[in-house]
C-alpha cells in the first residue's frame, strides 16, 4: 500500500454570525422568530507539495478555494436528525415544556439549515483528509457552539461516510445555558410514529477536535497525522462532500439564548 502524504486537509470557514431575535415562546422548540444570519466565507484547501482542489461542479474547474454554495434563507430553526438522511422538528409539548409530538421536516430543510454541496480532488497521490483548526470559524458565542451540529456526508465512489460534529471545542461552552425539552435527553430524533410521537436513538455526535491535523512545524511548515482522517483520496479521485449546518433541537442547550 502507498505511504499517504500528511494532511493537506479541508477548511471550512463559516466566520460571521450574527444573531437577532423578534420574540419567541419558552423553549427553543418554540421560537418561531429566529434571525440568525450566517454569511458564510470561503471554502480554502490548505496548501502543501500535493494538490488537493475543491470545485463546486463534479466536472468543473478545480481550484484552492471555492465559494461555498448553500441555500438559506436567512433563519435557523431547531430540527433533529439521527442519520442526515431526515429531519424532524418539534410540533407540541406538555405543560412541562417536554416535546412530545414532533413532524418530518425534510422539506424545510433548505430554510432551516445551511445545506450544500462541493466536490474535492487529489492530484498526483494519494492522500488522507483532516479538518486544520486554524482555518475553521464558527464564531464564539458559547450558546451557539453548543447547540450547532455539522453533519456530512462524503462519498467517494460506492462508499460514503457520514459525520455529524459537535462544535463544543470550537470554543469555551461551559457558560451555555442547559434546558431539558425532551424525555430522554442525549437523544436525538431517529423516526416518528404515526400519531407523531418521536422514536428517540442516542446523539451520534463526534467531537470534531478528533479529525483535526496537527499544526504544522519545521521549515516546511507539513502539518501532520491527527487521531482520524476523515478520508482518504487516491490520486485524481473525486469526492463529494455534501454538508448541512444545523442548531440540534434535542440539545439541552437550544434554548431561547442561542438565539439572543
Amino acid at each position: 500500500m502507498k505511504n499517504k502524504k500528511f494532511l493537506l486537509g479541508l477548511t471550512i470557514l463559516w466566520c460571521v454570525i450574527a444573531i437577532a431575535a423578534i420574540g419567541g415562546a419558552t423553549y427553543a422548540w418554540f421560537s418561531f422568530n429566529p434571525y440568525t444570519n450566517v454569511e458564510p466565507m470561503s471554502s480554502t484547501i490548505s496548501s502543501g507539495g500535493i494538490a488537493l482542489l475543491i470545485s463546486t461542479q463534479e466536472n468543473g474547474d478545480f481550484g484552492i478555494q471555492c465559494s461555498l454554495p448553500r441555500s438559506v434563507s436567512g433563519s435557523l430553526h431547531p430540527v433533529s436528525t439521527a442519520d442526515l438522511d431526515h429531519f424532524y422538528e418539534a410540533a407540541g409539548q406538555t405543560r412541562q415544556g417536554i416535546s412530545n409530538r414532533f413532524e418530518n421536516a425534510d422539506n424545510a430543510v433548505e430554510d432551516s439549515t445551511i445545506h450544500g454541496v462541493f466536490y474535492l480532488q487529489s492530484l498526483t497521490d494519494d492522500c488522507d483528509v483532516y479538518f486544520y483548526r486554524s482555518g475553521m470559524d464558527f464564531g464564539n458565542d458559547p450558546q451557539m457552539l453548543a447547540t450547532l451540529r455539522l453533519g456530512m456526508k462524503i462519498t467517494v465512489e460506492d462508499t460514503t461516510y457520514t459525520y455529524i460534529f459537535r462544535l463544543d471545542n470550537m470554543g469555551n461552552t461551559s457558560s451555555a445555558d442547559r434546558l431539558q425539552t425532551i424525555s430522554a435527553p442525549g437523544n436525538v430524533v431517529r423516526s416518528i410514529t404515526d400519531n407523531k410521537e418521536a422514536v428517540f436513538t442516542a446523539d451520534p455526535s463526534k467531537a470534531l477536535a478528533d479529525y483535526f491535523a496537527v499544526p504544522g512545524t519545521g521549515e516546511d511548515n507539513r502539518p501532520g497525522r491527527g487521531n482520524a482522517s476523515l478520508f482518504t483520496l487516491n490520486a485524481n479521485q473525486v469526492a463529494k462532500v455534501e454538508y448541512w449546518l444545523y442548531l440540534e433541537g434535542c440539545d439541552e442547550n437550544c434554548t431561547n439564548n442561542v438565539q439572543e
